[in-house]
């Protein structure tokens, strides 16, 4: 488990392929996150990343998302996002990213 003392985000792996992400998703921490699911999505398996206390996600933290998207693609995998909060999830559909990503 990582956590910023500035901007706040915890990633922390929950299960094979689950990485509970929670906190403020921003050009502080986007690095993080792309360095422990980036890990996941290049083997080429169905990976979640549980958004459910994710309260914050700004373009780099878009950005990220969809870099570890056609990561996972790349790969022969998936990039799952599970249970957004409806603040991110208008975020990714005022953007069209739902139409990209699979959202659970």
């Amino acid at each position: 488990m990582t956590v910023d003392p500035g901007t706040q985000l915890t990633v922390q792996p929950v299960g094979d392929d689950v990485v509970r992400v929670s906190g403020e998703l921003d050009i502080r921490t986007c690095e993080r996150l792309e360095r422990m699911a980036g890990a996941l999505v290049d083997n080429g398996h169905r990976v979640v990343l549980d958004l459910g206390e994710l309260t914050f996600c700004d373009s780099t933290g878009l950005a990220v998302l969809v870099r570890l998207h056609k990561r996972a693609e790349a790969a022969g995998g998936t990039l799952v996002l599970r249970s957004p909060v409806p603040r991110v999830h208008n975020l990714l559909t005022l953007t069209g990213l739902t139409r990209l990503f699979r959202v659970e």
